[in-house]
């Protein structure tokens, strides 16, 4: 399989889930983040006509180039309230990162961030969640070739981290989902 095709299949995929919006594939390459990937590109995909609430939605496309010992491959998902191009380094940052053999993703884990995950933002950490916000058929793309999971990067503010470290991280989802937080935003309060 070579990156190309991963690259067109996450396409086709986005163009699936979300028809009729406006896909671009962009490339974190300005260097020194990704070295355990042979490619990596992020598939942004623009908000529906007439959206109230924009949201971008980016889809990284060639984390999933190594399967997991489970037989699957993930890819990750971010939200932005805007066009951001830092969410691709973002992305990259943390395919990156699941591409060490030493430290791989998995559901209900919290990133730190180290800074705000765009300029400004007040979330500093990242909740590796199923991306429940979105049509149900995005989390899984299962062709002859390929079998990978998506999974949502839910910014989450330090104290949500360690709310979540404590309690797991389905109370603290709820918690989000109870408070309508708009976790695209860079700016928001904390629900814990």
């Amino acid at each position: 399989m070579s990156d190309d095709s991963l690259i067109d299949a996450v396409r086709a995929h986005a163009a699936r889930i979300f028809p009729g919006q406006r896909l671009e594939t962009l490339a974190w390459d300005e260097g020194g983040i990704v070295e355990n990937l042979s490619e990596l590109a992020v598939v942004r995909v623009a908000p529906a006509a007439g959206s109230p609430a924009p949201i971008w939605i980016h889809l990284t496309a060639g984390a999933s180039v190594a399967p997991m010992d489970d037989g699957y491959g993930l890819e990750f998902v971010l939200l932005t309230s805007a066009p951001e191009k830092l969410a691709a380094k973002l992305l990259a940052m943390v395919a990156n990162l699941h591409a060490d053999e030493r430290y791989p993703l998995s559901l209900g884990q919290t990133l730190e961030v180290g800074h705000g995950w765009l300029p400004g933002a007040s979330a500093d950490h990242l909740l590796v969640a199923l991306p429940t916000f979105f049509d149900p058929e995005l989390e899984w793309l299962s062709d002859r070739a390929r079998n990978i999971r998506f999974i949502w990067l839910v910014p989450i503010t330090r104290a949500e981290a360690e709310f979540a470290r404590k309690h797991g991280p389905v109370p603290l989802q709820e918690k989000l989902g109870a408070a309508r937080a708009d976790v695209a935003a860079l700016v928001r309060p904390s629900v814990v």
